[in-house]
């Protein structure tokens, strides 16, 4: 099996690479090169159903090559395996962590995870750019990920004894970590911050992710809402916590998005036009140079506000958070943000599979494109790593940034007065 694999990733290094794409993805590859590519490429996108001659002459070597195999090799040739290879790396070479080929099983996966429900161990991962190793941004609320001690940071290195990594491998990764509820999953998890490997066998299970959770703090009358990611349910429960408890009469608001990898660009739009003024939310910015801009109404946040942010909240969470400082309704407060400032799309394929491309960047309402950036908060108040990587269980009275918005607030409100 090794030296097949290694076979094949010498032919995901060539030309050879354009088997099927010719028809199905070249289409969405050449909308999205980058602008000031060559002029031949610029064309392409003008007319992106234009036929390639590069994949052209791949196509026909591949056929010849397959021809060879078929002729000399002695063992068995997985032409399955080698078309996903194919697709996978095609895709891979745009060199952007966040497009990707995803297969029949991923592809299913991915919606399901976007619908806040699926089965596996229940952590938010990303790709650590320096190592391309699958770092976990949290692990969900209540899940057995959290439940064995997988901590945000913690790097996935092996699953069931396979090395994995992120990049094109994120999703393979993520393949493996699913699987049937009630079994089990070893994965191996290297701890920079302590400097250990060590193995967690961890029992999979349907993960319903409660995106949006809210409370008075006590002794206060300030309401809270974190929220953990944003999928295709958190806006509606958001409404409800917001309304919830501006009902009960809170004369101030904290929104917590540490540790929030992000999500749905339309659910946080919705959210943040709840909260600013008439005018910009976000724009982006697409591989033309088109920009699309996404506008909130009059209606906006009454009441004194602060956010809460580190460098896990990433993505949507940081484009909820530009809004509100741009805006000027409300503080940011924590550490700087993990800084992802680009779109992606998904593109389903008729066979089932999909790709999910980076087609934008998205900006600030002052234009500030933050990605590698992230959003320096106004107020910047570092917490301990242990009391980070336990936001989940640890006691509000504990939590050494809460407890700063909260003063933060009070000196808010008495300016107010």
């Amino acid at each position: 099996m090794d030296k097949r694999i290694n076979y094949l990733l010498g032919l995901i290094s060539g030309l050879a690479l354009a088997v099927i794409l010719w028809v199905a993805v070249v289409p969405l590859f050449s909308q999205n090169v980058p602008a000031g590519s060559s002029s031949s490429a610029a064309v392409r996108r003008n007319n992106p159903h234009a036929p390639s001659p590069e994949l052209e002459d791949a196509l026909a070597r591949l056929n010849h090559i397959h021809q060879i195999i078929n002729t000399h090799y002695i063992g068995d040739f997985d032409v399955d395996l080698a078309i996903e290879m194919m697709l996978a790396g095609f895709v891979y070479a745009a060199g952007d962590p966040y497009t990707v080929y995803k297969t029949q099983q991923e592809f299913t996966a991915f919606r399901e995870h976007n619908n806040a429900a699926f089965v596996g161990i229940g952590i938010n991962i990303t790709t650590d750019p320096y190592d391309n190793r699958i770092k976990v941004i949290t692990p969900f609320e209540g899940s057995p990920a959290i439940n064995a001690g997988i901590l945000p940071g913690d790097k996935i290195i092996r699953v069931d004894g396979h090395e994995v990594f992120g990049g094109s491998g994120t999703n393979e990764a993520i393949s493996m970590m699913r699987g049937q509820e009630g079994t089990e999953v070893v994965v191996t998890v290297l701890r920079e911050s302590e400097n250990t490997t060590f193995d967690v066998t961890i029992v999979r299970e349907t993960i319903r992710i409660e995106t949006v959770r809210h409370n008075v703090i006590d002794g206060t009358n300030t309401g809270y809402i974190r929220i953990t990611q944003f999928s295709q349910n958190t806006y509606s429960a958001f409404e409800a916590a917001f309304n919830s408890l501006m009902a009960q009469g809170v004369d101030s608001l904290i929104i917590d998005v540490r540790n929030n990898g992000g999500g749905s660009l339309d659910a946080v739009s919705s959210i943040a036009d709840m909260l600013v003024p008439e005018g910009i939310i976000t724009f982006t910015e697409d591989a033309n140079g088109r920009r699309t801009y996404t506008r909130s109404d009059a209606r906006q946040i009454e009441v004194p506000l602060v956010m809460l942010v580190n460098g896990n909240s990433a993505s949507a969470s940081e484009l909820l958070a530009g809004a509100v400082r741009d805006r000027g309704v409300g503080e940011i407060l924590g550490t700087t943000t993990f800084g992802k400032g680009l779109v992606q799309s998904i593109f389903p394929l008729a066979d089932g599979t999909a790709v999910k491309v980076t087609i934008a960047r998205y900006f600030t309402p002052d234009g500030i494109c933050i990605n590698g950036e992230g959003i320096v908060p106004n107020h910047y108040v570092e917490m301990p790593t242990e009391l980070t990587n336990n936001l989940t269980m640890l006691a509000q009275g504990d939590d050494v940034q809460l407890q700063a918005a909260l003063e933060l607030l009070r000196t808010m409100k008495a300016a107010q007065n």
